[in-house]
């Protein structure tokens, strides 16, 4: 009884996660994705440049920005947001994958940042007063350069081999990371709702990414718990491990200064490298017993 509601469950699971998952991933989904942006951002340079002709009273006028970087600010978050809901989709799939969407979303908001230190340059640059936030823009810009290249490195290591070799399990294992990424996924809408809320509120800054990766760094752990249920092999727990690991390094630099952000995005991200090398290693002798294992058997 207790079996059959499992599966039924699992069941609905698989159903509603592949709607949406192959519904974000289709042509028409990315073609709504970026109309979308389009007229969004296209919306807000309207009203920035509506807000400094002076149509608006000063009671209206008061509540929007000046600045046309703005809006390129606003158009980068709802895209990271997009990137977001991807990689939690994209975790039922390969937690490798997950790893490197969480490293392109890292480079991403780096990038806006640097769009965001253009509006305190002032023009001509003042060698006493202006030069600050472009020491800053090179640091974001050059941390996600050198993100751009650990990805490609770290995706061309990438395998993708099963932690099990028995198809059932596999499937198992994969139907309990589709229910994970569900539950994220109403994690992501709910916590962007009330961030918004208080943003509006309260006022300040927008703490949405910070607070979505602190629950991904749990999510991420109880996958390296879930998954010794289907392999306990020391070079899995180990690399699933220290991916959780990088997330907590990327959660750090989204709260640290400028300069220490980029270093620390870097440094987690030539450590996944160098785990995803050594562990490619690993698996290739665990294979190869496994192998083995099953000749002696079948002799």
């Amino acid at each position: 009884m207790l079996k059959n509601i499992k599966i039924r469950i699992f069941k609905n699971t698989d159903k509603i996660f592949n709607s949406l998952y192959y519904g974000l991933e289709s042509t028409k989904g990315f073609k709504l994705i970026s109309t979308s942006l389009v007229i969004m951002f296209l919306s807000m340079l309207g009203i920035i440049i509506l807000n400094n002709l002076g149509v608006f009273p000063e009671s209206i006028s008061s509540n929007i920005p000046k600045n046309y970087f703005y809006a390129v600010e606003i158009v980068f978050k709802l895209l990271l947001g997009i990137e977001i809901i991807e990689m939690v989709f994209v975790l039922a799939y390969s937690i490798s994958k997950s790893m490197a969407k969480q490293f392109e979303i890292l480079s991403l908001i780096l990038l806006r940042q640097a769009f965001k230190e253009f509006s305190y340059v002032e023009l001509p640059l003042n060698l006493e007063h202006s030069f600050e936030p472009v020491y800053y823009i090179l640091s974001d810009i050059f941390g996600a350069l050198l993100l751009f290249l650990g990805v490609y490195i770290f995706k061309g290591l990438q395998k993708h081999r099963p932690i099990t070799l028995n198809k059932s399990e596999e499937d198992r294992f994969t139907s309990v990371k589709k229910a994970l990424a569900l539950i994220m996924f109403i994690t992501f809408i709910g916590l962007g709702l009330f961030e918004l809320g208080m943003y509006l509120i309260k006022g300040g800054e927008l703490k949405f990414f910070g607070s979505f990766y602190t629950v991904l760094i749990f999510t991420d752990i109880l996958i390296v718990i879930i998954a010794l249920r289907y392999s306990h092999s020391y070079s899995v727990v180990f690399r699933n491990t220290g991916f959780a690991i990088a997330t907590i390094l990327i959660r750090m630099a989204l709260s640290v200064p400028h300069y220490f952000d980029a270093i620390l995005g870097v440094v987690a991200m030539i450590f996944v490298i160098i785990l995803s090398i050594i562990y490619n290693k690993f698996e290739i002798v665990r294979i190869r017993k496994i192998v083995e294992e099953r000749k002696k058997k079948n002799l």
